[in-house]
């Protein structure tokens, strides 16, 4: 028998999607459509910055990982109202194999970071997809992003999150199929440690998309599985050193997902759900636990049903909603995320939908 991990509550029968409504008070937002010069978008991010919102994503000319890639930005008001045309934050590179992939961004003490993951471009085997990170920090009289150091070992795939010591912690993968976790220099954000969460082949691990959920110095790691339910492993020291991965009680879509804690004291955990009903990434939702418990126990749809179809040609794309990234502010939950990898959609609630 298979020892699952318990992340979704044993207290709590998990309800059939059919009987899950949408959130009463739910808003939807394109934030920007693929078009001729950028046929394929995936992998947005978003924070709260100064008096309003960072989004960014990548962009490649028409297939997923080719060259050219490059990852865009815009700035957004506080309601999302108006928001700025893309421009670049990490330009294509000038390499044979080597692209951009996917951007995580960070404000704090009031500077604006982005950390862009950089690997072999398609096509591509999983043992040789390598995976490395670049720091960017805006400077923000010139509006332009400037790389401030390198990290080999490491692509991040969710937001650095603070934990006690003063140091950040992020969630990402190498080689696509080993999760690992990055560790800051202390305020040093341009220097990262890298440590590995033990797994083995027999997870079934494809895509290694790792987040965390931080509480003091016992942090959660969520991972990516070609087995249909969350993996999960936690660390006890602030991240340095990890249990074994193991399959959990909530099942999940393979796809990433995005974890973190509300200013309520829940953690989050944002996933592509499996309904026997529908398509792989189908529905995307918000799972998310009572204040200051470690188990999941609320499922809030934002999506149920196929996205349009593509309206692009281009390798890898498909109707999903997927790749979701969280933020909170002001008493309400935006999340962004990719729709058929062609366009990059914004769902907004307000916080109260979520209490337990």
């Amino acid at each position: 028998m298979i020892d699952l991990a318990t992340i979704w509550s044993p207290e709590v029968p998990r309800p059939s999607l059919a009987d899950v409504p949408l959130p009463e008070r739910l808003t939807h937002v394109v934030l920007h459509r693929g078009g001729s010069d950028y046929a394929f978008l995936h992998e947005s991010c978003l924070v709260q910055h100064d008096d309003g919102f960072v989004v960014a994503w990548n962009n490649s000319p028409g297939a997923e990982s080719e060259r050219g890639t490059v990852v865009r930005w815009v700035r957004a008001n506080s309601d999302f109202s108006q928001w700025t045309e893309p421009q670049p934050l990490a330009p294509p590179l000038e390499h044979e194999t080597t692209i951009w992939e996917s951007a995580q961004l960070l404000s704090t003490n009031g500077e604006l970071w982005a950390f862009v993951g950089q690997v072999h471009s398609q096509p591509r085997t999983p043992e040789q997809s390598g995976g490395a990170m670049v720091a960017f920090r805006l400077d923000a009289a010139a509006g332009r992003w400037e790389p401030r150091g390198a990290v080999a070992g490491f692509h991040p795939l969710n937001r650095p999150q603070r934990a006690p010591g003063g140091y950040c912690v992020m969630g990402g993968q190498y080689n696509l199929i080993q999760p690992r976790v990055a560790l800051s220099d202390g305020e040093d954000l341009a220097r990262w440690e890298v440590v590995a969460i033990p797994s083995g082949p027999e997870h079934g691990i494809n895509f290694a998309e790792t987040s965390l959920v931080v509480d003091g110095d016992a942090i959660t790691a969520y991972v990516r599985s070609a087995i249909e339910c969350v993996f999960t492993a936690e660390s006890r020291d602030g991240g340095r050193t990890w249990d074994r991965l193991r399959p959990s009680n909530l099942p999940m879509r393979s796809s990433k997902t995005s974890a973190g804690r509300l200013s309520t004291g829940q953690r989050y955990l944002a996933l592509n759900l499996v309904d026997p009903l529908l398509g792989d990434r189908d529905v995307l939702a918000l799972a998310v636990s009572a204040p200051g418990d470690p188990h999941l126990r609320k499922l809030v749809p934002l999506r149920r049903g196929p996205s349009p179809a593509p309206r692009l040609s281009g390798y890898c794309k498909a109707p999903q909603w997927s790749y979701p990234s969280v933020e909170e502010y002001a008493g309400n939950v935006y999340v962004t995320y990719s729709v058929t990898k062609e366009d990059c959609c914004l769902s907004i609630l307000p916080l109260e939908e979520l209490r337990v």
